[in-house]
């Protein structure tokens, strides 16, 4: 009896909790001249808040070369006060964030063509402003207080783009610090979609950096990115509990 108790409380102790988190540059920029409008910044923060019951919120931090705010009216609505939810008891009330660097600033842009698919991409203010390209990358790096939880691991479910450059070897990809790759090619007959990033995880101070196949001319816009986060630190199930406290009455009773 003792050994199924303990039996019961390793699967307990080894147990892993996740939930998903959704992050989306898709917002309205317009009105602007032509109908689309582009907001640069020089410097931006994906600040992500986990409050008591572990619900999520994200707060875009984009800045100017001055320190200010960079386009508060565009790039505030890429906050979401409900990003999405954390299963982990032990990330309760932590927070963590998304550093942006890349090949160069980040801006939110739409296209001044017609191969747009939805709407606005994250993309760097650099020769085609509205897609990353050949050489062109978006990295986040991953910090703050729910990173030092005892194994946080944050796992990427899938990426978007939109804005498909018209040209024959358009593709995107993501890859980690640990040298994980995800990559494909898109269609012509595929402006937008979305990616399965399945594989990319990043601990404390990791990076993932969305870019295209390398030698590619075309590519494409960051729409957005989904992930979960999971934890080493035990997240008994309420199955679980009850079977523990189901043992522990039974050895009582063997014992009276």
């Amino acid at each position: 009896m003792r050994i199924a108790f303990f039996s019961v409380l390793l699967a307990v102790i080894s147990s892993v909790a996740s939930a998903d988190v959704i992050t989306s540059f898709d917002v309205d920029l317009t009105p602007g001249a032509q109908g689309f409008a582009n907001a640069g910044a020089a410097s931006l923060a994906l600040d992500y808040t986990i409050d008591g019951a572990g619900n999520v919120s994200l707060d875009a931090v984009a800045l100017g070369a001055g320190g200010g705010a960079a386009s508060p009216a565009r790039w505030n609505q890429v906050d979401n006060a409900s990003a999405g939810t954390v299963a982990a008891v032990a990330l309760f009330n932590t927070d963590f964030t998304l550093t942006f660097s890349g090949s160069a600033n980040p801006i939110l842009a739409y296209p001044s063509y017609g191969t747009a698919g939805t709407g606005a991409v994250l993309a760097t203010n650099q020769a085609n402003v509205t897609a990353l390209e050949n050489g062109e990358f978006a990295a986040f790096t991953v910090s703050g207080s729910a990173t030092l939880v005892s194994g946080f691991s944050l796992n990427l479910n899938s990426f978007s783009y939109d804005n498909r450059l018209a040209n024959g070897q358009s593709s995107f990809g993501v890859e980690d610090t640990s040298g994980t790759v995800i990559e494909q090619l898109i269609p012509n007959t595929s402006s937008s979609g979305t990616i399965s990033g399945l594989g990319i995880s990043l601990a404390a101070g990791e990076t993932m950096t969305f870019r295209t196949i390398a030698g590619n001319a075309g590519g494409a816009g960051l729409s957005g990115f989904d992930f979960n986060i999971s934890t080493a630190v035990p997240e008994p199930s309420s199955a679980a509990l009850f079977g523990i406290t189901g043992m522990l009455t039974l050895l009582r009773r063997r014992r009276g």
